[in-house]
């Protein structure tokens, strides 16, 4: 009786199919109908076909030694050489050449997707701060009108009220710096949609970086913008004594 021919019956007397060996041993099943077959040409590389006869030997509780050798006879002429892998020595232990070259494969491919995910993250904080400090202008302590020459609609900084609601409210994202009774409350990009209410009992200065994206309202009224789109503009609002 042949190897093939011990393994079928032994497989049918057991009552097991094929489809129940393919799932407890992981051996597909045209592996498995080879083996019973003995048709060894259609088999993957000597060290795999060794392991998948050892492995189906086992699981039917024979003696997986004995099939393996005559499985060796019957594929390869009883060949007692090495399973097709180049064995590398080192301190007793036996490396298998393809394990270490897939090793090295995997170790560069994480490497590169590492170095890959760095950058990218680098990137984007970058690209974060760089927003967060607004269009690329330097940053000023506010001064008095006379000293940095502050533009202001005409009439707002005369009138005699006892306090300075300013409204801003962003069309599209625009930088925003924002100082209220000279200490800075307010400094990053407003998203569009997203409106800073500021008061101030002495002034409310404020610059932004996209002049004409956004839309300011001063103690209730609306004024004219400050200038076109992706221009830098300031302004300050200063709260009059009411006896002036």
């Amino acid at each position: 009786m042949g190897l093939g021919e011990t393994l079928k019956n032994a497989r049918i007397q057991s009552g097991i199919t094929l489809e129940h060996i393919e799932e407890e041993t992981k051996i597909r099943r045209l592996y498995l109908e080879a083996i019973e077959n003995e048709n060894f040409s259609i088999l993957p590389p000597r060290v795999y076909a060794v392991g998948f006869v050892k492995r189906y030997a086992r699981f039917l509780g024979l003696d997986e030694n004995e099939l393996v050798e005559e499985f060796k006879q019957a594929a390869y002429g009883g060949e007692n050489q090495e399973e097709e892998i180049i064995q590398v020595t080192t301190n007793g232990f036996n490396i298998p050449v393809k394990n270490i070259l897939a090793g090295i494969l995997f170790l560069l491919i994480a490497l590169w997707i590492g170095n890959y995910l760095v950058g990218f993250f680098s990137r984007a904080v970058e690209d974060n701060n760089a927003a967060d400090q607004g269009p690329g202008i330097e940053i000023q302590e506010p001064q008095s009108n006379n000293e940095t020459g502050v533009e202001e609609n005409e009439g707002l900084a005369d009138n005699k009220i006892d306090t300075a609601v300013v409204s801003v409210k962003a069309r599209g994202d625009c930088w925003l710096q924002a100082v209220v009774d000279g200490a800075k409350v307010f400094e990053a990009v407003l998203p569009a949609g997203q409106e800073k209410i500021l008061e101030g009992k002495q002034s409310v200065y404020i610059k932004v970086g996209n002049a004409g994206q956004v839309d300011i309202t001063y103690n209730g009224k609306q004024i004219e913008p400050l200038g076109r789109i992706g221009e830098v503009k300031d302004i300050e609002f200063i709260v009059k004594d009411k006896t002036g």
